[in-house]
């Protein structure tokens, strides 16, 4: 077929169509193959053609999927369950309700912090819900990393964080090494380091993380009977 001819035919194609035709309906029709129209010298690509003769193109792009709005339905869906879904029950939902975010794009809000800064408020709201707090606490891990090394000049001491049989024991020390040695010895139980975070106000970040932990505090001491949940976000922070 010569170009006029193949120009005359895409043109009847388009009208019989509603005024498109793809670039596959219109091989399958003339019967050529790819090859052969992209090997010709006038074939611009089927776009370009498309333009040139006056028929309207479609370019598929996916559409842009909001950030907030996906991270409304995630944490939505975190509060139903009351905790975090599995890659499976993400795909789930998501073949249910398409505000669902893919596991795909949650990671990558994950990786650039963004899924931390929009959730953030919402832990805000709702103090009592671990994984949103976890999950807020995400963002102030690079945060705390930078504030470490430009504010080391200012650590005045650590809180650390000890595990003893199943109990914690979050207390404050200049040299938190040391003190681990020191209450391993007086502790009848295995006793493990957990983390430590420098700060330049032991007293009153040792006082916050009591505060935060209050409901879980093992009568007036310095121990606590946390989950896996509370222990991670301690361990996020680097410097407080």
């Amino acid at each position: 077929m010569h170009r006029d001819k193949i120009h005359q035919r895409i043109r009847e194609l388009a009208a019989e169509r509603g005024g498109h035709i793809s670039f596959r309906d219109f091989l399958k029709e003339v019967g050529q193959t790819e090859q052969w129209i992209r090997g010709q010298p006038w074939f611009p690509g089927w776009n370009s053609l498309l333009t040139e003769l006056g028929l309207p193109t479609r370019r598929f792009e996916p559409p842009q999927r909001n950030a907030a709005d996906s991270t409304a339905s995630l944490v939505e869906l975190v509060r139903r369950l009351g905790r975090w879904p599995t890659e499976d029950e993400l795909r789930r939902e998501r073949s249910l309700n398409d505000a669902i975010p893919s596991v795909g794009y949650i990671r990558k809000l994950r990786r650039s912090g963004e899924l931390a800064t929009l959730i953030a408020p919402y832990a805000e709201s709702d103090p009592s819900n671990k994984i949103l707090q976890g999950l807020a606490a995400e963002k102030r891990q690079d945060e705390d990393t930078v504030a470490v090394a430009s504010t080391k000049d200012r650590v005045q001491g650590y809180v650390y964080m000890l595990r003893s049989g199943r109990k914690y024991k979050i207390g404050k020390s200049t040299d938190p090494a040391r003190r681990f040695r020191e209450v391993r010895l007086e502790l009848p139980d295995e006793t493990v380091q957990v983390h430590a975070i420098a700060t330049d106000d032991p007293t009153g970040i040792e006082a916050y993380w009591h505060r935060r932990f209050a409901g879980t505090r093992v009568r007036n001491t310095e121990f606590f009977t946390l989950d896996a949940d509370d222990v991670r976000a301690f361990k996020l922070r680097k410097f407080q």
